[in-house]
């Protein structure tokens, strides 16, 4: 270890950066190695998870799969106990290197797939770019040139904007791009792009990048028939991967030696380079991971965290965003199927007093016992049950008639108000106050539209003195049921 000792994250985080942009993988995974240690020591998961993960890259970009493998084992445990959206990104995007690896491609551009759709949901502009670049990889990997190009010049184009200093995505962007438009025999500009690309710091200090770089060079050099000048820079590409043992790598690398030999009639060395290509072929098949992807179990590890994401830890309920986007997705829907959607919004009278008299582990109880009543009596089909935030409920139904709505909101009042919450030796009635809106009754387009409405009708429940239901439309107020159980 560097024996350095690192607290705040950001200045962890940036000697990393510079240290992974020169290629200095060793002390990058040693700087992180430090700042897992007092994760570790300090009960910080987040952190340790950070440092797991870059970990993983640095392995994995220096072509130690093994030991890539075994960080992305210790980010997983840890994100099945603390993940959350974030994580679900970066586990799918772990999966699709892993599918790459072991040449799954059609995997791994799935993968992929939803790693473009989560960084565009999470907002993560360089993510983005690193994705599409993955995909013109993968692309170029099946021979697929125009959609490479297409892939690479997207990613190009947001990391021009967002991400300008990221010299190592620019990298891989410039091969992916130089790649496909040598393959696309457009070779003035794959020259162009080399030019550029052979100026990356990163074609000097990363193994993984130059042996690329050379692999593509050589290539363009055999579409001008410059046989020579291509068996050269094939030749350096193979003692470069050949010194961190890419199979994948070198089995391409073999492949077009093969071809260049051949070309020039020197079929000794022809059949050599293609007996090895065949070789690295079957190194790679016996290389390949299923039975790791399959202990690694991402797929239950996205769900698990697919599920934290939707459901609030504290009441067992759905959380505020998934209320908002099933909402409007049922709202949505129902401008052409005229669907009945009804918002029911209600709180725990007095809750504040609740935890300023007996604290806020039992205010928490409460908000469980809340959650599971509400749970219980909401178990139809098309019913959501939330928690908005604090002691703040949703319900929503659709297609419920005016009748079975009425029903189901006194039932759930009469549960929750006769509901008695017992913890640490204090017993607590609790009462709620109510507010129900539906877009039969107002115009509503967004869940935040009609809960606004519903909102209004829970505080003139509160302000004519709670313990009560109102039903509130834009154009009247009506108290639709007001029964006052005992307190």
């Amino acid at each position: 270890m560097m024996g350095i000792k690192y607290k705040p994250l950001a200045q962890v985080e940036s000697h990393y950066d510079q240290l992974f942009a020169d290629g200095h993988y060793n002390e990058a995974i040693e700087v992180m190695h430090t700042f897992l240690e007092e994760c570790e020591r300090d009960g910080n998961p987040y952190g340790a998870m950070i440092a797991h993960i870059s970990i993983a890259s640095c392995y994995y970009c220096s072509g130690q799969i093994e030991s890539a493998f075994q960080s992305v084992l210790y980010y997983k445990q840890l994100c099945d106990e603390y993940g959350d959206q974030y994580e679900q990104y970066n586990l799918c995007h772990i999966q699709a290197l892993i599918y790459d690896y072991e040449q799954n491609y059609y995997k791994a551009k799935s993968a992929t797939e939803e790693c473009i759709r989560l960084a565009g949901e999470l907002n993560l502009p360089q993510e983005l770019s690193k994705n599409y670049s993955l995909m013109s990889h993968l692309h170029i990997m099946t021979e697929n040139y125009a959609d490479a190009l297409s892939a690479a010049q997207d990613a190009l184009a947001i990391a021009e904007i967002h991400c300008s200093e990221d010299i190592y995505l620019h990298c891989q962007i410039y091969c992916s791009l130089a790649t496909a438009y040598v393959y696309l025999d457009r070779l003035t500009e794959g020259t162009q792009i080399l030019d550029l690309l052979s100026q990356n710091p990163f074609i000097q200090n990363s193994q993984l990048e130059r042996s690329r770089y050379l692999l593509t060079k050589g290539t363009l050099m055999m579409k001008y028939g410059l046989l020579n000048d291509a068996i050269t820079y094939f030749s350096e590409a193979e003692m470069i991967a050949l010194s961190f043992n890419n199979h994948v790598l070198l089995k391409r690398i073999y492949f077009y030696n093969a071809l260049a030999y051949e070309q020039q009639r020197q079929f000794e060395k022809a059949y050599y380079n293609l007996k090895k290509y065949v070789e690295k072929l079957e190194a790679t098949h016996k290389e390949h991971l299923f039975s790791k992807v399959n202990e690694l179990d991402i797929q239950h590890s996205m769900s698990i965290i697919e599920r934290r994401a939707n459901i609030d830890t504290l009441s067992g309920v759905h959380t505020r965003y998934y209320l908002e986007s099933t909402c409007d997705a049922w709202l949505k829907e129902a401008r052409q199927t005229k669907d009945h959607i009804c918002c029911f919004v209600f709180d725990v009278d007095d809750f504040k007093m609740i935890n300023d008299q007996y604290g806020h582990l039992v205010g928490d109880e409460v908000i469980k016992a809340v959650g599971q009543k509400c749970k219980e009596v909401m178990h139809e089909k098309d019913t959501l049950v939330g928690r908005y935030g604090g002691d703040e409920f949703v319900i929503l139904l659709k297609n419920f008639s005016q009748e079975q709505i009425i029903e189901k909101a006194n039932e759930l009042f009469q549960a929750l108000s006769n509901m008695t919450v017992i913890s640490d030796r204090h017993t607590i009635q609790i009462t709620i106050s109510m507010g129900i809106v539906c877009n039969s009754s107002i115009i509503a387009r967004k869940f935040k539209q009609l809960f606004s409405v519903a909102d209004q009708a829970l505080y003139m429940a509160k302000n004519q003195g709670k313990n009560q239901i109102v039903s509130l439309s834009n154009m009247n107020c009506k108290l639709a049921n007001s029964p006052h159980p005992s307190s």
